[in-house]
């Protein structure tokens, strides 16, 4: 995990990057296809993982919008990085907030300054996992619309290879 950044990755395997060539000698625009029904596949996990951290509980009179932060930080890159995949990520664009989403998705919770105050520290907890949890419990949905994508893609290639 990089640092001040949650990531949940789902990578998928080399069938996928042979489909995804094979789709680019069958119609240049298949690919980006491909990529958009990848981020439709996991919005539900992401959507999930915005609602649980939109709902973890705020103690204390001052509110600050954190949830609301977190939430927006929250984004799928399809087909990014080295290989085909999906990509879950959550990051905050203040530099100084850029560890809260961890904080915020550990469950042990974390210390932090009483109002900046070096001298005083004090304990945090959510309850919970936020991130990494909501998208664990969509990991089975992912994969099945994911190879769902993956067959529509092949019988389109095997379609233009036969015609």
């Amino acid at each position: 995990m990089a640092a001040g950044r949650a990531t949940y990755n789902v990578y998928l395997g080399d069938e996928w990057r042979r489909v995804a060539l094979a789709l680019r000698e069958v119609d240049h625009d298949l690919p980006g296809q491909l990529r958009r029904a990848m981020r439709d596949a996991a919005k539900p996990a992401a959507e999930d993982a915005k609602r649980r951290v939109r709902s973890l509980p705020v103690h204390g009179r001052k509110h600050t919008g954190l949830r609301s932060r977190v939430a927006r930080g929250v984004a799928i890159q399809a087909g990014a990085g080295r290989g085909l995949g999906v990509r879950i990520v959550t990051g905050m664009r203040d530099p100084q907030e850029r560890n809260l989403p961890l904080y915020l998705d550990d469950p042990r919770g974390w210390r932090h300054p009483l109002f900046g105050n070096r001298d005083e520290w004090v304990p945090q907890h959510t309850g919970g996992s936020w991130f990494r949890a909501a998208i664990a419990e969509h990991r089975p949905e992912m994969a099945r619309e994911l190879t769902r994508v993956l067959e529509d893609a092949a019988e389109t290639v095997a379609a233009a290879s036969r015609g």
